[in-house]
């Protein structure tokens, strides 16, 4: 539990430095793009999921990057000295294979779902280059994580039949990331030395 607790202050100043830009960012996309309000809240869900992965896998931003290679390629060594972050790396990306067949129809094929999690989830720890350690771990257990939420939105699906309904554009969805890429990278952290 030392390692959750260790996240918290990291996650609160991110999450205050990240809320006001996203939330303007969601409304002005809602205005120009998305136009319903319930798909503006879905949307912005989803974004503050991603900004908190964000803060939790601590990617460099654009004032931070150095090229620091610290790299794990030997898979499974590492989820034997620390289940415990084995565990959270899986239950971090378990939303991600939730969301994405739940907002968008096109992910509701599961090839394509655990794809753009483990895709995701590579960006992530390559990003990590320039910020921490990149560990094949992570990616294997991040890729678990997609699959199951993957399980459990199929279920959910099937339980309750209205949830198929909704669907977003491609172009919504990269507007949407790049929205939230530009707030983390750019953005929250101007903002997040007012929170130290």
């Amino acid at each position: 539990m030392s390692t959750i607790a260790a996240f918290a202050p990291v996650l609160l100043r991110g999450l205050a430095a990240a809320l006001p830009p996203l939330c303007a960012s969601l409304l002005a996309l809602h205005f120009l793009l998305f136009r319903e309000w319930k798909k503006t809240a879905r949307y912005a869900v989803f974004a503050l999921y991603l900004a908190v992965v964000w803060i939790v896998t601590g990617p460099p931003d654009a004032f931070s990057a150095h090229y620091a290679p610290r790299v794990n390629l030997i898979p499974f060594v590492g989820m034997a000295d620390a289940p415990l972050e084995t565990v959270l790396n899986v239950l971090l990306f378990i939303p991600i294979g939730l969301m994405l067949p739940l907002l968008w129809r096109r992910f509701r094929d599961g090839r394509l779902a655990v794809l753009w999690g483990f895709t995701f989830s590579l960006a992530v720890e390559i990003s990590q280059l320039f910020s921490g350690i990149t560990d094949i771990d992570d990616l294997i257990a991040n890729t678990l994580g997609t699959f199951l939420g993957y399980l459990v939105a199929c279920a959910l699906l099937l339980h309750w039949p209205a949830l198929a309904k909704t669907d977003g554009t491609l172009w919504e969805r990269g507007i949407l990331f790049l929205a939230v890429l530009l707030v983390m990278f750019f953005l929250a952290p101007l903002l997040q030395g007012a929170f130290i």
